[in-house]
């Protein structure tokens, strides 16, 4: 359970904060929340593979915090661009 922490935590991240984010932007909310789970992990191994996954520390709860961050930031891109197109085509 522990190896799926950080990408359950991506994926939170990115689901609370790609709606707000798209909503902000001019989004839709649906596209937010599809686009917050897949932006989320698409950062989280994003970020793995450039080798900064782990900015604010490996301990405990600064790696839990970085992980719902990555994931939020990647999600709130990725909700934004989903949303728009999702609007601009209903």
């Amino acid at each position: 359970m522990e190896a799926y922490l950080p990408l359950i935590l991506s994926a939170v991240g990115g689901t609370v904060l790609g709606p707000i984010i798209a909503k902000i932007l001019g989004g839709s909310g649906t596209g937010g929340i599809i686009g917050g789970v897949l932006g989320g992990l698409g950062a989280h191994y994003g970020a793995d593979a450039a080798g900064i996954g782990n900015l604010l520390g490996d301990a405990g709860v600064m790696a839990m915090l970085g992980n719902l961050l990555e994931g939020g930031i990647g999600g709130g891109v990725l909700g934004t661009v989903l949303g728009l197109v999702m609007k601009s085509r209903g």
